[in-house]
């Protein structure tokens, strides 16, 4: 049987468990995937946002990743990389997210299934291996990258993309309590170029139901979508201390709770990029509403390696903005990602806490107690050296 589909007009792998449907796409690695609640009437829980403009032609000069944009996908390294680098010049959000990744193996078992595929880099020496497995009776995607060859300091990052109801405050977002957080330090669109932000740069988070914004006023970003329009990026720095962390997106009004669990250890913050009706050039044209890139990470925002590895405030703060690798190691990044059913008056998440080796329980802020088959153990083995 053939594990190659075209997924929305992208070749890509196939693995399937009772719980989750999950596909990849050749080029860039773009991981999409269907949920199934685990009793009663099989229902679908579709998160992921897949770009419109799947079945346009391509746009002139566009980047090799927006021709694929959906889910989430690997960055190495993370960011937008304008700047060279050592003389080396990388694309948006690194090979691994646009370039074809290749076949290594597929299997699967009673209880188990799993994808290996693998990349060579081109313009660094080096290799990362793609992990993709998923376990019977769990609506979790237990995905891996390893990085294998490379010398040097990096930033990376997991860049899982979210859809929303089009509706202001329909979507509710509750991580993990961070150390802290921080807008951009200067807005990431200029009206001159047809892009438009809001959120007021420079500032310290202490609050995210109280983002100060540059006409003065403040939004809340534990609810989403804020008012459309606008196009922001927010970091928040991970706590290091707690085995795992979280960070969680319900909507109670499509009746689904989407989550994702970190080793803060290794992804050291959480990006929230807001794509909300802010871009009014090509592709996006205005036409991408309530779209957020809850992203894992570790880097200086979104600004690339360079600006990651060398001198920044996270840095003189006492935060990670890159990871260190060696040629003869073997690095691992692992995240964790599933969905389950909420109520229709569901109210957000007010924790993700260990219930035993093989369950985690989410704690909702109405008093609800969800376990969900769950291994967090897959987090700690790191396999570094």
């Amino acid at each position: 049987m053939s594990i190659i589909h075209t997924c929305y007009g992208q070749p890509s792998y196939t693995l399937k468990s009772s719980l989750a449907d999950v596909q990849i796409s050749v080029q860039g690695g773009h991981l999409t995937a269907d949920f199934y609640n685990e009793s009663g009437e099989r229902r679908k829980i579709t998160p992921y946002f897949i770009a419109p403009w799947w079945e346009e032609a391509p746009y002139s000069g566009q980047d090799e990743i927006l021709k694929v944009l959906r889910g989430d996908f690997f960055c190495f390294p993370f960011g937008g990389n304008e700047e060279a680098y050592n003389s080396r010049k990388y694309p948006v959000h690194g090979e691994t997210a646009n370039r074809n990744w290749d076949f290594v193996s597929h299997t699967e078992t009673a209880s188990e299934s799993e994808i290996v595929l693998t990349m060579d880099l081109a313009i660094d020496k080096g290799t990362v291996d793609k992990t993709i497995k998923l376990v019977k009776d769990e609506p979790v995607i237990y995905s891996t990258h390893t990085v294998k060859g490379f010398s040097g300091s990096a930033p990376v990052g997991h860049h899982p993309i979210l859809k929303f109801p089009q509706v202001p405050g329909a979507g509710i977002i509750d991580i993990s309590p961070p150390i802290t957080g921080f807008t951009t330090p200067k807005a990431i669109e200029d009206p001159a170029s047809g892009g438009y932000s809001r959120i007021k740069p420079g500032e310290e988070i202490t609050d995210m139901t109280c983002i100060p914004c540059m006409d003065g006023s403040s939004i809340d970003i534990s609810r989403y979508p804020t008012s459309f329009g606008f196009e922001d990026i927010v970091v928040f720095i991970s706590n290091p201390e707690p085995e795992f962390v979280y960070s969680a997106v319900s909507i109670p009004s499509e009746g689904y709770l989407y989550f994702q669990l970190k080793n803060p250890k290794v992804l050291a913050e959480t990006l929230f990029w807001m794509s909300n009706g802010g871009r009014h050039y090509e592709p996006w044209n205005g036409r991408i509403r309530g779209v957020l890139g809850l992203e894992e990470i570790t880097g200086f925002y979104h600004y690339g390696i360079k600006a990651s590895t060398g001198k920044n405030f996270f840095k003189d703060k006492g935060y990670k903005s890159s990871i260190v690798f060696t040629e003869s190691s073997r690095f691992d990044i692992k995240l964790i990602m599933g969905a389950v059913p909420v109520s229709k008056n569901y109210k957000g998440v007010k924790d993700i806490i260990r219930k035993d080796n093989a369950a985690i329980t989410i704690l909702g802020r109405g008093g609800e107690y969800t376990d969900v088959p769950c291994r967090v153990d897959f987090l700690a083995d790191n396999r570094q050296g």
